[in-house]
């Protein structure tokens, strides 16, 4: 069962990723998606979904961050404001896929199975961004694949551009080296000499706890994107 304490208050939406299931919804469909379940606040490091368990509920994360990780080792993506998680086993009802930990403070509302059934039938303007969100998991999974066999400094490019498209197209991307690392599949020592070579090259700035892209459009050609980082 799933821990934290229960709140009344409700979030402000300016906070959420517009990439985000909540924020590709209609006004009305995040006001009456708020209404679901209750808020729960969780610390730094807890494990809000566990890789493997049953559970069809999903989490609406109103707040903070949160890994995705897979076999307790490996990261791969980060969830932010306004993301669902859980969508994959509420959808086929198996076990979950991964485990998700907090990064920081989380608050999230916990939405039943039914709940949420219910949501999508009273509001059927919401069926396409739902949609559109496993589209999107779907091409970071590829994308993921396709890394693999890319170079450190190419990844690295590629998960800050997949990173600030998904904070709402914002140049300064909230991510430690550590966080990095683990998204790229690489060591710390990898990544952070692939950040000073994309810093002296006048592509981003590193700072701590975040990293600021200075040329969103030559990141992208060195992450072998078809568009810019932000736009």
């Amino acid at each position: 069962m799933l821990s934290g304490t229960v709140h009344p208050k409700r979030p402000t939406p300016a906070w959420w990723s517009r990439t985000s299931f909540a924020g590709r919804l209609p006004q009305s469909d995040r006001d009456a998606l708020l209404r679901l379940g209750g808020r729960q606040e969780f610390p730094h490091n807890h494990r809000l979904l566990r890789q493997g368990e049953p559970g069809r509920h999903l989490l609406l994360l109103t707040s903070g961050r949160a890994r995705v990780v897979v076999d307790d080792v490996r990261s791969i993506a980060l969830r932010s404001s306004g993301d669902l998680l859980g969508e994959l086993s509420y959808l086929d009802e198996r076990p979950r896929s991964a485990s998700v930990i907090a990064v920081g403070t989380v608050v999230a509302r916990r939405i039943t199975a039914t709940a949420f059934d219910h949501f999508l039938r009273d509001h059927p303007t919401a069926i396409r961004p739902f949609a559109q969100v496993l589209a999107d998991r779907l091409r970071a999974a590829d994308k993921r694949t396709v890394a693999a066999s890319h170079d450190v400094t190419t990844r690295v490019a590629a998960t800050l551009c997949e990173l600030a498209a998904a904070d709402g197209d914002r140049l300064t991307v909230n991510v430690t080296q550590r966080e990095l690392a683990q998204l790229v599949g690489a060591s710390q020592v990898s990544v952070h000499r692939a950040l000073r070579r994309l810093a002296r090259d006048g592509l981003l700035d590193t700072r701590h706890g975040s990293v600021v892209i200075r040329d969103e459009v030559a990141l992208a050609q060195v992450a072998e994107e078809d568009r810019n980082c932000i736009t």
